[in-house]
């Protein structure tokens, strides 16, 4: 590890901005906008963590610049983590070294190549109302900021454009006052962006233990928002601020394509983090070991003991060519046919009886059906990757075996990888005990309540029922794995 800025000088500020890079960032201009808000500069912080072993030169000029114009620097704490340049990054660690180094009250996480109005940190210090209880820390609160894009490559390289212009031509998500994720009702997940902005305070990261740095998180599908799920099972109500946005232009790689993806939903969002809203986990299932000591201490030793254990960690599955060629290796299965056979004979008879007109149903048969193809294939496919991805896990936790609560599409694919690896299915269960799982007979639920292994949901539908039922079993929620 590396530090090159240390700014001691700032002692209490009310937020730290914590932004992370994988020597990935060509524009700093996050910075600027960081720079030019409409409070003192005391009154906030600037963390700047890079992962590999890189010192950028344009945040060194920037604060060259500043130390010659007696200017506040642009950065307060500027450090490289110093990891080999062939393995994976993991945006989760350097969450948690961000909470660790941390000076302000608030701990504001987002995206590090973003437009940012005058107005964003008082607008984060206010959406908290310090005033309103000087003396408390129980904001009762998570906090995020939608991100409005475009995608309009003339604003690359990025060429500080006004923000009525990216408001303008090439703009995806703006209704005219607002984004078009927070007049979206129905499926909020995946209209608001939760890995842009989110804000909470610094005390209560601490109490869920951070970030979780399970190896699920690796590469581009984590997000702070796998904190916010865990904040909400806290008790703390997430907010979403009507009027204070980020503004992002288009560059190479804005969807994450040439990075590794941990499993995810089929749109992206972390189904690891999704299982935590439904089993109501509130620590990390791989919790970091200076957040350890924070949350169960309450002490704060000095920073520099601190990000030593925040960095004792093993890497060794982390190289990105080993996960990559993982990536690589999804082919379309029998259980995946399966599934999708299922799933589009229930669609059809729903259109059969829904469409009354030729053509109606002609639409349905032609057109929508092809596109629901398409995203059954996707999903299913997700599916087989995310369950790959859960039995490497146990392999590599030296697990020899783990059980299935109910038979839908997660169990039909865990049974067809199960035959061809090391680990076994040490039996199927359902709420209904009736009949076999292939050539595995179902056992009641209530048999689960002495398994001190992992238990798999084998299907979709009923997730929230079969975990309460689990948990009154006494099965604590780091043990019911949900795959999405």
């Amino acid at each position: 590890m590396k530090i090159f800025t240390d700014n001691t000088s700032l002692k209490q500020p009310l937020v730290s901005f914590v932004l992370v890079d994988w020597s990935c960032r060509e524009s700093f201009h996050t910075l600027h906008y960081l720079n030019h808000q409409n409070i003192p500069r005391d009154q906030y912080e600037i963390i700047w963590i890079e992962f590999f072993d890189h010192k950028a030169n344009t945040i060194q000029k920037r604060l060259d610049e500043d130390r010659e114009s007696g200017r506040p620097p642009s950065v307060d704490q500027w450090l490289a983590l110093g990891f080999s340049s062939d393995l994976c990054h993991h945006k989760h660690l350097m969450y948690n070294i961000g909470i660790t180094l941390a000076r302000g009250r608030i701990v504001t996480f987002c995206d590090s190549d973003a437009m940012l109005k005058p107005t964003f940190a008082q607008t984060i210090i206010d959406s908290f109302d310090f005033d309103k209880k000087p003396d408390s820390n129980q904001s009762g609160i998570v906090l995020h900021c939608d991100e409005v894009r475009n995608i309009d490559k003339k604003f690359y390289p990025f060429n500080f454009p006004s923000f009525e212009e990216v408001l303008g031509e090439g703009c995806i998500n703006w209704d005219g006052e607002k984004t078009t994720g927070l007049n979206h009702h129905e499926d909020d997940l995946h209209h608001r962006n939760y890995g842009a902005c989110m804000s909470a305070l610094k005390e209560d990261l601490v109490a869920i233990g951070g970030a979780d740095e399970h190896p699920d998180f690796l590469g581009h599908i984590c997000g702070p928002y796998e904190m916010t799920f865990r904040l909400i099972n806290a008790g703390k109500q997430e907010v979403w601020h009507p009027k204070e946005f980020l503004f992002h232009t288009w560059h190479p790689g804005t969807d994450g394509e040439y990075d590794h993806m941990g499993p995810h939903d089929g749109h992206h969002m972390s189904s690891t983090a999704l299982a935590a809203r439904t089993t109501k986990r509130l620590l990390p299932l791989q919790e970091n070991k200076a957040l350890q000591t924070l949350r169960l201490t309450g002490e704060a030793p000095n920073s520099k003991y601190l990000i030593e254990q925040a960095l004792n960690i093993d890497s060794s599955h982390w190289n990105l060519k080993s996960l990559q060629q993982l990536d690589q290796k999804r082919t379309v299965t029998a259980p995946i046919f399966k599934n999708i056979f299922i799933q589009f004979t229930e669609r059809a008879i729903f259109s059969l009886k829904k469409h009354k007109s030729l053509k109606g149903l002609l639409r349905a048969i032609f057109y929508t059906s092809f596109f629901y193809t398409r995203n059954l294939i996707r999903q299913n496919t997700q599916i087989q990757a995310n369950c790959k991805i859960f039995l490497d896990n146990l392999v590599a936790e030296n697990s020899k075996e783990f059980v299935i609560l109910g038979t839908g599409e997660v169990a039909e694919q865990l049974y067809f990888m199960a035959q061809k690896g090391p680990l076994q299915i040490k039996g199927v269960y359902d709420i209904h005990s009736e009949g076999s799982f292939h050539d595995l007979k179902i056992s009641p639920l209530e048999n689960l309540a002495g398994y001190s292994g992992k238990i798999v949901l084998g299907a979709h539908d009923d997730l929230e029922n079969r975990v309460n039922l689990l948990k009154s079993l006494g099965i604590p929620p780091d043990r019911i794995i949900v795959l999405m």
